[in-house]
């Protein structure tokens, strides 16, 4: 780190010294030097860090969709009842899917509104879609309004959101409140 000067006294050996604690533990995938950093600063690291085997990786396996609402959800080990992969996406809060959803969001009715979503819970949706992109409605304000009151129900926000809407700026007052 710079002193108070902006100058640089650690030494190549100090800052290779002060590395090797990393080499020890195996935490490191790649070192380098930053300011103030020289030719023989990195030179003292390489030495130091040859003596010591390079970290093992963690064994990989097949990558996987790793979703969270207040429970986390990992998509791959959802199944239907005969046991086939499947991903209950509840687009009962979509107003393009639901006219009662519509009507009541029109309304400003954000309880009644977050009942519909309530009930997809129990009804065995993994993801709530919410979607109150309407021409007629100030999507960016009910976004905000639905998604802060949903957030704070724990039986809705155990589930992963699918923020869904035409407009990104939408999509983004949503993100705001997950």
């Amino acid at each position: 780190l710079p002193n108070a000067m902006g100058g640089y006294d650690e030494t190549p050996e100090d800052m290779a010294e002060a590395n090797k604690v990393f080499f020890e533990n195996g935490w490191l995938n790649m070192v380098g030097g930053c300011c103030g950093s020289t030719p023989p600063h990195i030179k003292a690291i390489v030495e130091v860090a040859a003596k010591y085997p390079p970290r093992k990786l963690p064994d990989a396996g097949r990558p996987k969709m790793w979703l969270s609402g207040l429970e986390d959800l990992v998509v791959e080990d959802v199944h239907n009842q005969l046991g086939m992969p499947f991903l209950n996406v509840g687009e009962r809060c979509n107003i393009s899917g639901s006219l009662k959803f519509k009507r009541l969001m029109m309304a400003g009715d954000y309880g009644a509104a977050m009942d519909i979503a309530k009930k997809q819970v129990e009804d065995g949706a993994h993801v709530i879609d919410i979607n109150v992109d309407d021409g007629l409605l100030d999507g960016l304000a009910a976004m905000q309004k639905f998604v802060k009151i949903a957030i704070t129900e724990p039986e809705v926000s155990k589930v992963p959101f699918m923020l869904d809407a035409s407009k990104f700026e939408i999509v983004l007052a949503g993100l705001k409140w997950c």
